[in-house]
């Protein structure tokens, strides 16, 4: 066991509590959908924003759970000639990161180790498992049951094992996903507004909100790009006249090169129809020819300058 080095083994694990105001784990899964009695997505928001202080650092069952955990790993590993190994996901983009028990990446197999009492609540367990299994790719998952004994005793008791197969449900996934998506969008209404109550948190993350979010987090890039093709577009103007100008003195009509054919094209005279005039020189005739379109509505977006 000494030279296990996976996360599950400290009273404080660096790996799972570090930056977990900007993830969700799978710990927090069962507290977003609500089926979590002892904490409530509301508290849950406030601790990710800082506002209140999650003071939970471990206990007895914890602690426990800790010295199990690799015990039943290397169990399971050597009865049913699996490697399961310790991983940690992440998803920027949705805010996601995924502290696995067990993964067999060649089978495709998740493991999740959970250490309980006599009355365990299987869909708390089940729900993170539906995250981990989207993060890891899993199409299966097992769910390592271990009963822990009144005495507490840390020595590893395979009678006390049960082992539940969870198939991956892409129903409950996109549930689980869209959840938390909803979730991060209350967030930022929460950080906009820190004294918001909770009914009025509860009612923000609409569709739309949750839009706004998204295009919120991609402006910075299309701002970026924008300013980019705009001095790309300006070079180019200086280029071509400073291309055209030479291109005249020295009578060249064309250039070719490896990627572009560049084409003088000579100054010349164009007749244009002026529908302005017309229309005060001939009003009747030009309402009578006039066609009305449909035009399909926008959204239209404008840096904001303050």
């Amino acid at each position: 066991m000494d030279s296990f080095n996976g996360f599950g083994l400290q009273e404080v694990d660096l790996n799972v509590v570090t930056d977990r105001h900007i993830y969700c784990g799978g710990s927090d899964v069962p507290t977003i959908l609500g089926i979590n009695k002892y904490k409530t997505q509301y508290q849950l928001a406030q601790e990710k924003l800082g506002i209140i202080k999650n003071e939970f650092t471990g206990n007895m069952y914890t602690t426990f759970g800790n010295k199990l955990e690799p015990q039943i790993r290397e169990y399971i590993n050597a009865v049913n000639q699996t490697n399961f190994i310790v991983n940690t996901y992440h998803d920027e983009d949705r805010g996601i990161r995924s502290n696995v028990d067990g993964i067999d990446i060649e089978e495709y197999i998740l493991l999740e180790i959970k250490t309980h009492g006599k009355n365990p609540t299987l869909k708390i367990y089940e729900v993170q498992m539906q995250l981990y299994m989207a993060q890891t790719e899993a199409e299966i998952g097992w769910l390592a049951m271990y009963e822990r004994p009144d005495d507490f005793d840390i020595e590893f008791d395979a009678d006390r094992l049960v082992i539940k197969e969870i198939e991956r449900d892409e129903v409950l996934i996109n549930e689980i996903l869209g959840a938390i998506e909803t979730f991060w969008v209350r967030v930022e209404y929460l950080r906009e507004k820190p004294d918001m109550s909770e009914e009025e948190f509860m009612t923000v993350g609409t569709d739309m909100d949750v839009s706004v979010m998204k295009l919120n987090k991609l402006a910075p890039e299309i701002l970026k790009y924008k300013d980019y093709v705009k001095s790309l577009e300006e070079q180019e103007k200086s280029l071509k006249d400073e291309l055209y100008e030479k291109m005249t003195e020295n009578n060249i009509k064309k250039i070719e090169t490896p990627l572009l054919v560049v084409t003088r094209v000579l100054p010349g005279t164009t007749n244009r129809f002026d529908s302005k005039q017309f229309k005060e020189d001939y009003p009747e005739l030009s309402e009578k020819y006039t066609k009305q379109s449909e035009r399909k509505g926008y959204v239209k977006l404008t840096e904001r300058k303050d």
